[in-house]
């Protein structure tokens, strides 16, 4: 009998070691898995403003902290080019200075692309512009700077996808990095 207790409490402590470091696995695994796949369709959504020779306008929305970040596809005339997505429940948009989850966020955040795939101002005050070191411009997102969208899951951890002038399309594991 002692040696049941024994293995029931070595059982219970490894168990109390193991469920909070693969929480935040799984926390940092599900905002890695939706950045990835965002940028996949936003590279995508490139390919289809080229290909059909027409301005595509990915945007990002997120309509309170609570709510999902959902993102569209579509063409100067309205038309679909990809299905909507939705992102987990606990990726949230979020702003470079943000420091809790879904603070300071603007919303929607879009970006176009031409005909030549080339990344072109949409006038959205809403955008986050960053600069060559990373950082937030406060500025609009002209042919001077990269834009970017910030995400991060309900831990704390910051994914960025970044959008060039000449729309190449990276990501990166850090709301402050430039690439």
């Amino acid at each position: 009998m002692t040696e049941m207790m024994v293995v029931g409490a070595i059982i219970a402590i490894l168990t109390a070691v193991a469920v909070p470091n693969f929480l935040v696995w799984n926390s940092k695994y599900k905002l890695k898995a939706a950045v990835g796949e965002l940028h996949g369709q936003i590279s995508v959504a490139r390919m289809a403003a080229m290909n059909q020779n027409t301005n595509v306008t990915v945007t990002v929305t997120q309509a309170a902290t609570t709510s999902p970040v959902t993102v569209t596809y579509r063409t100067t005339a309205g038309a679909d080019v990809l299905p909507s997505l939705t992102l987990d429940s606990e990726v949230s948009l979020t702003n470079a200075g943000s420091v809790s989850v879904g603070a300071g966020v603007n919303s929607p955040q879009d970006v176009r692309f031409n005909a030549k795939g080339l990344r072109v101002e949409t006038g959205n005050a809403n955008n986050l512009c960053i600069n060559a070191t990373g950082g937030y411009t406060g500025a609009a997102c002209d042919n001077n700077f990269r834009q970017a969208f910030n995400f991060r899951n309900t831990r704390g951890f910051n994914y960025r996808i970044v959008v060039a002038t000449t729309g190449k399309v990276s990501w990166c594991y850090t709301n402050t990095c430039a690439q």
